[in-house]
């Protein structure tokens, strides 16, 4: 079993995709590993199965597809978001006013 705790945090793009991509292999080769994540767009690039949590309880567990919805997202982190499909995976974006600039 491999435990990752935010594995990803203050890495890059490359290095980001380089850790989850070995997770991957890890698991591949029949070992269970779970990891913590904030990036909602990296588990879902990622994960089998994504567990989101509210207020220490799951509130949804299942496949990314399944899980990863804006109904759902915007409740359990209380911000607006949208969900874009991206070639079969979920991306989370959060909806972000506009704010006027000043000259």
């Amino acid at each position: 079993m491999l435990l990752l705790d935010e594995p990803t945090a203050a890495l890059d793009i490359r290095h980001q995709e380089s850790v989850l991509a070995t997770a991957r292999e890890v698991a591949r080769g029949g070992a269970a590993v779970v990891v913590v994540l904030h990036d909602l767009s990296l588990a879902a690039a990622y994960a089998d199965r994504v567990c989101v949590l509210h207020h220490g309880r799951v509130r949804a567990d299942g496949a990314p597809r399944d899980v990863l919805v804006a109904d759902l997202l915007t409740e359990v982190y209380e911000h607006p978001v949208h969900v874009i499909d991206h070639h079969g995976t979920p991306v989370v974006v959060p909806v972000r006013q506009e704010v006027p600039c000043v000259p």
